[in-house]
Order: structure tokens, then C-alpha cells, then sequence
């Protein structure tokens, strides 16, 4: 390398200094940048400094992991904290508020609409019409195969449960089982 090549490329290689401190260079760069700060003081004065940086912000680190310690329950306590603080849409008036812009804008964009408001209306009313069509078909289902688990159960219970006392007793257990997988598993969700 020459001497009159140095201060152009100590400019450029201040990138290839950081990698070569995070060790992010192959073999080669690394050879090319050592012989490169061998003949050139700026670029070894650069590489010190970022080395000395990064002592200084370990030390500052390690430093403040022994200083600080959270405490278990630190983010439950800033989000109530938070939740607290937030209380805009608690008062009253500010649901008056936000209940008068909204109908506000509503008004608005049936104005924007103009004579194409009943075309967008009857839109709206089919929809609505259709989903009250679904809803109560599902309705329908759900309560002819709660009826239909009802009756299979109950003739079920009548011919099994009440013959003998051992039936009765394996399904009180099974009842208590059920009971207690499933207040467990409420339990784990709730600590989720």
C-alpha cells in the first residue's frame, strides 16, 4: 500500500473496523485490515477507540445488572398502572362526545351519498336480512341437537343409572373427575 492512499481509506475502512471488532470479517478481510492498520495510525487510533467503547459499555452494563433487579411482578404493575391513567372514554361526557362525532360523521356521509342513500340502505337491509336468516338457522341446529343429546341421555340414564347402585356411584366419580379437569384447567388459563 502506499503512503499517499492512507487517509482516503482510513475514511473507508471504519466500517470494516466495526466488523472487524464484532468479528463479523472472514480470514482474508481480517489479514487485509491487520496489515492495513500496521502502516496507518488513524485507522489503529479508530480501532482503540471503538475498542475502548465497547469496554466502557460493558462495564456500564455489568454494572447496572448487579445495581438493578425488577421485581417479579413489575409488568403487572405497569400495566395497571397504565390501564388507571387511561380514563378519557370512562366519563361520561366523553362518551356523549364520542357518541355525537359518530353520529355527526354518520350524517355527513349520508349527505356525501346524496341520491344513492336508499340504493346503499337496501344494501344494508339485505345483508342484514340474510344474517338473521343464518343466525337463525344456526339457532335452529344448535337447539334440535341440544334437544337430541337431551332425549338419548335421559333414556341413557333411565335404563343403566337407576338398575344398579354400582352405575350410579362410576358416574358421580366421573361427574367429580370432569368437575375438577375442568376447574383446572381454568385455573391455568386464568394465570396465563
Amino acid at each position: 500500500m502506499k503512503r499517499q492512499n492512507i487517509p482516503n481509506e482510513s475514511k473507508c475502512l471504519r466500517r470494516q473496523i466495526v466488523a472487524y471488532v464484532d468479528g463479523e470479517l472472514n480470514q482474508r478481510e481480517e489479514f487485509e485490515l491487520e496489515e492495513h492498520l500496521a502502516v496507518c495510525p488513524d485507522c489503529r487510533r479508530e480501532l482503540n477507540d471503538q475498542k475502548q467503547m465497547l469496554h466502557a459499555l460493558d462495564f456500564a452494563l455489568e454494572k447496572d445488572e448487579r445495581e438493578f433487579s425488577l421485581p417479579e411482578n413489575f409488568t403487572k404493575v405497569v400495566v395497571a398502572n397504565a390501564e388507571s391513567k387511561v380514563s378519557g372514554l370512562r366519563r361520561p361526557q366523553e362518551r356523549f362526545k364520542a357518541l355525537f362525532v359518530c353520529s355527526a360523521l354518520f350524517l355527513l356521509i349520508l349527505l356525501g351519498l346524496g341520491d344513492e342513500t336508499n340504493a346503499v340502505f337496501s344494501t344494508f337491509e339485505k345483508f342484514f336480512e340474510q344474517a338473521w336468516v343464518v343466525g337463525g338457522f344456526t339457532a335452529h341446529l344448535i337447539h334440535d341437537v341440544a334437544v337430541g343429546i337431551a332425549v338419548i341421555s335421559r333414556s341413557l340414564c333411565q335404563r343403566f343409572i337407576f338398575t344398579s347402585a354400582a352405575s350410579l356411584a362410576g358416574l358421580l366419580v366421573f361427574f367429580v373427575l370432569t368437575a375438577l379437569i375442568v376447574s383446572r384447567l381454568f385455573v391455568r388459563q386464568s394465570r396465563a
